[in-house]
């Protein structure tokens, strides 16, 4: 999800300034404990399903209530987690935190990955003190916390793949503004258009919790014509780039919150059932193309369980071309 829908998103939790004399602000305990267990849980989904060929190593800005924690890539750092390794520095802060680039964002509870210039991406997110602050929140803090690292860190790895398309795609003349809420803002007052971004979705998940996979196929296909059946009435024309976007946006946030899930249904990360992990990634199903693509994925996962490699490989392959490959299965 780009920077500026994120921090629109993003939770009003105040934090407080420490009046204290400054921590030390040392990558250790906690922070450095739930680093190592995020970024292991990553590995391990890659090496189990994902086999992305280049994985990504970020540059990772992390924060809890007082200190901000910069982790750059340096072969020769200390801190090491499967085939990574960084040199971790860490500083107090006053509420803001400043990222590569020398943009601020608010110390607040929030996780977004960006590209700089140079190609190289970032990683940025508020640490567990942070998420368990928030009690306004029904969710466990703990799997909220990890929930979200896992889809935002998917993000790390999907330069080359679906975010080269979604570049393609401004280099074509979208608009770099343009994100996956934007058809949402777009048509949130279009009542039909609604229904059938609804309907889409209900036979998306309907098709993941078939009772056979005859049926889930046929539901799928269902769930397929109506997608094109919405954007042939409403993406045209002027906005027929926005038809190629929904198919990105969908296979990019869709893949995100799989892996989101896939996390919490591992007996060795949420130990979550399926029915129960599904609720608790839906939420309150505020986002239209997250919660969509969520139920389209695991409707590929029903039936092309090894959708993750393409999806998550060198060519980004998006929800359109998977659904019809799971169709022809």
């Amino acid at each position: 999800m780009p920077l500026a829908s994120i921090l629109a998103f993003a939770a009003s939790i105040a934090l407080t300034t420490a009046s204290d004399p400054a921590p030390s602000c040392r990558f250790e305990g906690e922070a450095r404990s739930w680093t190592t267990e995020a970024l292991s849980a990553w590995d391990r989904l890659d090496k189990e399903q994902l086999h992305t060929p280049k994985p990504a190593t970020p540059t990772l800005v992390l924060f809890d209530r007082t200190c901000a924690f910069n982790l750059a890539p340096d072969p020769t750092g200390a801190f090491v987690v499967g085939a990574r390794r960084y040199r971790a520095e860490g500083r107090p802060h006053e509420g803001s935190v400043l990222l590569p680039g020398g943009r601020e964002v608010p110390a607040k509870q929030v996780s977004f990955a960006f590209p700089t210039p140079d190609g190289r991406m970032n990683f940025v997110m508020a640490l567990p003190e942070v998420w368990r602050a928030n009690t306004a929140e029904p969710r466990d803090p703990a799997r909220l916390g990890m929930l979200v690292f896992m889809h935002e860190f998917a993000h790390t790895q999907q330069g080359s793949g679906l975010g080269a398309r979604i570049d393609d795609l401004i280099a074509r003349g979208l608009s770099p503004e343009v994100n996956d809420d934007t058809l949402q803002e777009m048509f949130s007052d279009e009542a039909d258009y609604a229904a059938a971004v609804g309907r889409e979705r209900d036979l998306f998940y309907a098709s993941a919790n078939a009772r056979d996979d005859v049926e889930a196929r046929r539901l799928l296909a269902e769930a397929s014509r109506s997608m094109k059946e919405r954007r042939t009435r409403w993406l045209v024309g002027e906005r027929a780039l926005f038809a190629e976007a929904d198919d990105v946006f969908l296979s990019f946030e869709g893949s995100g919150n799989w892996a989101a899930w896939a996390w919490l249904v591992d007996p060795r990360g949420g130990a979550l059932g399926h029915a129960e992990a599904t609720e608790f990634v839906r939420g309150k199903r505020r986002f239209w193309s997250q919660d969509q693509g969520l139920g389209l994925m695991l409707a590929l996962d029903r039936l092309t369980p090894d959708w993750p490699e393409l999806a998550f490989g060198d060519g980004g392959v998006t929800a359109d071309t998977l659904i019809s490959r799971a169709l022809k299965k």
